[in-house]
């Protein structure tokens, strides 16, 4: 029979270990508060380091409702007549108090310091 506490000492050790979960995974879809210029550049600077190119151009999202921003790839070369390259898929979160993006593909997270975001609102329920 198991006394109390071993019995205690498991419960806690559960207890934590089920915060720990909800803590990792407290991350909401998020969409930017502000998309004027000064903003788009900002993220642009961040994204821009996040794939490792100088300068980037931003996919066709509405940035004033998307969770989501791509960073399309480079224009094909002179000597090429198309390109395989997918755009880079980042998905916009938060955790509250600060904004990420979040890699798709390699699950990186890259705080936007001093970008506001908020909550994406629910979807309302179809009739």
């Amino acid at each position: 029979m198991m006394n109390r506490p071993c019995l205690f000492s498991a419960a806690l050790a559960s207890l934590l270990l089920v915060c720990a979960c909800q803590t990792a995974s407290s991350r909401v879809p998020a969409t930017l508060e502000n998309t004027d210029e000064s903003t788009l550049s900002r993220v642009k600077a961040i994204l821009a380091d996040a794939v490792g190119r100088a300068q980037i151009h931003l996919g066709p999202e509405d940035l004033s409702t998307s969770t989501t921003l791509s960073v399309l790839p480079p224009a094909p070369g002179p000597q090429e007549t198309h390109s395989t390259a997918l755009p880079s898929v980042f998905d916009l979160v938060t955790n509250g108090e600060d904004c990420f993006l979040v890699s798709r593909d390699s699950q990186e997270s890259y705080r936007l310091k001093g970008i506001g975001c908020r909550p994406k609102p629910a979807e309302a329920p179809a009739p």
